[in-house]
């Protein structure tokens, strides 16, 4: 029956087709032609991804140098200099001038008034007058000294103090109590001492600074820091205490050395110091000692000043004798190549364990030290041992018998 409907009624010209095998004809072309195009636009993409691009960039303006050729303005000429020959010659010492020695002479007066002591001299006024003095009668003319003959100025009956003494006048004046030896007043103006060659070094101008300040710290004494003073000049007679130093070889002239040999030996006293410690018989060490001698001749006899002597123990007391100074220090700077007991060898092999005294009359006139105190007393720390030695030594300058400031204190204290 089926077969017979589909025969008759509801047969056509489709149902001739093949379904099923134009199914798989349509997919082989489908899956062709997208193979196709993945192929094609894989080559495409593979070909942009891998083409070179040149990327043109404008080029910026440019400037061009022109460097033109110098003109002459004058015609090209060679001169030569004529260079003066150098001559070897020695240097040679520019003295300066003397300073004028004031020269005195008697005054004539009546000798009504006794006697008047000066600080370098003494004279008697006195005169024989023959003239015939008229008196009126009736009239009784009586004069009488406020000191009796043979007396100084009293600081007592005048009422003089120290400070109405500190006009600029005298460069030291002090009162110490004999039963306390800090009990201790007064000024003084300290400064350095100068020649034609000798200067201290740059680096050690602050020590004298420092040893005022410490001056002023320690004691009662006003201290104050004065402008150096020349060897040859007449002012230095006037100063107590110099000081002295230097790193460098120097000579004096005759001048100046007759004039320090005068100095220390009408009361003054100096206190000199070695600026290289660390060398051995160095340049400057010969030259100071040489100075000693030049100066006081066969007095210049350098000894070692012993633990017991009054510079150790005129204000503070060392009783084993002189600090140590920057000898070690420097000489263990001078030696960093050397190792362990070298080092130390050497080092003290250039330990300096006393300082020398030069001693006029068995007065104390000069002190050599070869420890480098200026060296110490220029810093800002760890050098108190040091500056309390100085202080020891500004003390002793001031308070020695016949030294410069004791003249002037027996002139300004009356005599009992």
């Amino acid at each position: 029956m089926s077969k017979a409907l589909k025969t008759s009624r509801f047969s056509g010209p489709s149902d001739a087709i093949d379904i099923e095998r134009l199914e798989r004809e349509t997919q082989k072309l489908f899956f062709l032609g997208l193979l196709v195009a993945i192929s094609f636009h894989a080559s495409l993409g593979s070909y942009f991804m891998f083409r070179k691009t040149e990327i043109r960039v404008v080029k910026p303006p440019t400037m061009e140098l022109v460097i033109r050729r110098p003109r002459m303005t004058k015609a090209f000429e060679f001169k030569k200099k004529r260079v003066q020959v150098r001559l070897l010659q020695r240097k040679q010492i520019v003295e300066r001038k003397p300073t004028a020695e004031i020269q005195t002479k008697s005054i004539a007066t009546v000798d009504l008034m006794g006697n008047v002591a000066t600080f370098d001299y003494q004279e008697e006024m006195k005169t024989n007058v023959d003239t015939q003095v008229s008196i009126p009668d009736g009239i009784e003319i009586e004069m009488t000294a406020t000191r009796e003959p043979e007396k100084q100025i009293s600081m007592k009956e005048e009422m003089i103090s120290l400070d109405d003494l500190d006009t600029g006048q005298y460069k030291a004046m002090v009162i110490q109590d004999p039963n306390n030896k800090q009990s201790i007043k007064g000024f003084v103006y300290i400064s350095t001492a100068w020649g034609a060659q000798l200067r201290p070094p740059d680096k050690l101008k602050r020590s004298v600074i420092n040893l005022v300040e410490a001056v002023n710290r320690y004691t009662n004494i006003n201290a104050k820091v004065d402008s150096h003073l020349y060897l040859d000049s007449r002012k230095i007679f006037e100063s107590p205490f110099v000081f002295i130093t230097a790193d460098q070889a120097f000579e004096l002239t005759d001048i100046e050395k007759n004039n320090f040999g005068n100095y220390l030996r009408q009361g003054g006293f100096a206190v000199i110091d070695n600026g290289t410690p660390e060398y051995e018989y160095g340049q400057a060490e010969a030259s100071l000692r040489q100075m000693i001698r030049d100066s006081l001749g066969a007095d210049a006899q350098f000894l070692p000043i012993k633990n017991d002597h009054p510079l150790y123990h005129c204000f503070f007391d060392f009783p084993d004798g002189a600090p140590q100074g920057a000898e070690i220090q420097m000489v263990q700077t001078a030696t960093n190549g050397m190792q362990g007991i070298e080092a130390l060898n050497a080092a003290m092999a250039k330990a300096v364990y006393y300082i020398e005294g030069i001693w006029l009359d068995e007065r104390l006139v000069a002190i050599y030290s070869d420890k480098g105190y200026a060296l110490k007393w220029k810093e800002l720390t760890n050098n108190e041992p040091q500056l309390r030695m100085g202080v020891n030594f500004v003390v002793f300058a001031l308070t020695q018998a016949g030294g410069i400031a004791q003249q002037k204190m027996d002139f300004f204290s009356a005599v009992q």
